[in-house]
């Protein structure tokens, strides 16, 4: 399989070789750089299979709801098109969750060794996170606002019982506004330097990552305009910490906001339908440098490897048969004793008997 995604027991094997293989070539020259150190300062080398890691949320992770068609999730169709840019395989590993927040993708994805292993051998990383950091929050709103103690699974329960809340008591909009309107900036940005200072240390200096800023899903809504407009500023304040952190952390930015993705979504109007996961492929592959992902090997460069491989070829075949050699005058040595042990013992029989005749015969 050209684009493969591999399972969990898989990820296992292959971080089981690839952690042994790292001690292999470390513990001999003393172990005095760290692993994170170890990755930053290796190179990717571009004539194997690729590791692309997703990372994120419901819409990475290809949700659709009761009764839509199943979407194939951006992260599929990229590594689909990596493999058809580069001619190599692809591996694909998503470690993606329905309603993920950032504070859960730190201390329930990024924290995991498994995660982080996998991470020191991407040649792409793609995330995308946030929405559900405003569609709690605005659950909880609502819950407090209308004093409804009824749990809210969807941000669409929640906007009903708060439509219908604020028509029956108008007042009830300036509550909603002013609470949404506080939202806690501060911990979402912390939550997002944590994410990226995980996925920088662990990632290798050419490994290409690329995040999603968060589109608007109550941009086509009948919500009252001032809490529309609240809701649009909360959603461009957490966008604008994606975008200040890029230079830093040297990630592409995918502009979700102003690309009429809220327009291709499921009857839920939140999620992508198979439209819209193919505009945020679309957007996503403008922005990434595929022609990285192919190998770069010239003409020369394969007849060089070949030459190199001839040689330690041959380099072996006299190691082999200088070892042949020496088990060979080892074996003469070890026969060559023997014989002479098994010689001396029958001379010793035949001297013994000619001395037993000896006495033998003058008695």
């Amino acid at each position: 399989m050209r684009c493969m995604e591999l399972p969990g027991y898989a990820r296992k094997v292959i971080l089981f070789l690839l952690s042994t293989v790292f001690l292999i070539f470390t513990m001999p020259f003393g172990g005095g750089v760290s692993a994170a150190e170890g990755r930053q300062t290796a190179e990717i080398k571009k004539d194997g299979p690729a590791w692309y890691i997703a990372l994120g949320d419901s819409i990475p992770n290809g949700y659709h709801g009761a009764g839509e068609p199943e979407v194939t999730s951006y992260p599929i169709l990229i590594a689909g098109d990596l493999h058809k840019a580069s001619g190599r395989d692809i591996w694909i590993s998503r470690f993606t969750k329905n309603g993920l927040t950032t504070k859960k993708l730190n201390s329930t994805v990024l924290s995991e060794p498994e995660v982080q292993q996998i991470l020191s051998q991407a040649e792409l990383v793609t995330l995308t996170i946030g929405s559900n950091d405003l569609m709690n929050e605005f659950k909880k709103v609502s819950r407090e606002i209308l004093n409804n103690k009824t749990r809210f699974y969807t941000a669409d329960e929640a906007l009903a019982a708060l439509q219908e809340g604020i028509e029956e008591n108008p007042l009830l909009l300036m509550n909603v506004v002013s609470a949404i309107g506080s939202w806690d900036y501060a911990a979402f940005e912390e939550q997002w330097v944590l994410a990226m200072d995980t996925i920088s240390a662990c990632c290798r200096p050419d490994t290409q990552i690329a995040v999603t800023t968060i589109y608007n899903p109550m941009k086509g809504r009948e919500l009252p305009g001032t809490l529309n407009a609240v809701i649009e500023s909360v959603i461009s304040g957490m966008n604008e910490i994606i975008w200040k952190y890029k230079e830093e952390y040297g990630y592409h930015v995918v502009d979700l906001f102003d690309s009429g993705v809220e327009e291709l979504t499921q009857s839920d109007g939140l999620h992508p339908d198979q439209d819209g996961q193919d505009m945020i492929r679309m957007l996503m592959e403008n922005e990434l440098d595929l022609s990285a992902f192919q190998a770069k090997e010239s003409d020369e460069e394969v007849l060089r490897m070949q030459k190199e491989l001839e040689e330690a070829a041959q380099k072996k075949a006299q190691e082999a048969e200088q070892k042949r050699q020496q088990e060979r005058r080892k074996r003469m040595l070890v026969g060559g004793g023997i014989a002479a042990g098994v010689c001396l013992a029958l001379a010793g029989i035949i001297l013994l008997v000619k001395k037993y005749r000896r006495k033998k015969l003058v008695y």
